[in-house]
């Protein structure tokens, strides 16, 4: 069946491809245009705030990531089949 895109959220849109092209609002992407200073990840502080970091690696969104998706822990593969 044919996307409707009368259907679509355009914000929900836009964010989709932002995480899916790496340009979406996430630190490390904002440190590389000079937005920001820092790349860090606000919620784990433990590496740059990627698209893969956001969608598969962070560990303070594990469990939802694991109630959404099915899984803890998620590589370019993993996310590459959703």
């Amino acid at each position: 069946m044919p996307c409707d895109y009368q259907d679509v959220n355009c914000a929900a849109l836009c964010a989709l491809v932002g995480l899916l092209t790496g340009h979406a609002d996430l630190n490390r992407y904002l440190a590389l245009i000079n937005i920001k200073s820092d790349a860090l990840c606000p919620l784990c502080q433990e590496e740059d705030e990627s698209s893969l970091h956001f969608l598969g690696k962070c560990s303070a969104i594990m469990r939802t990531r694991f109630k959404l998706l099915g899984s803890y822990l998620m590589d370019y593969s993993n996310l590459g089949n959703l």
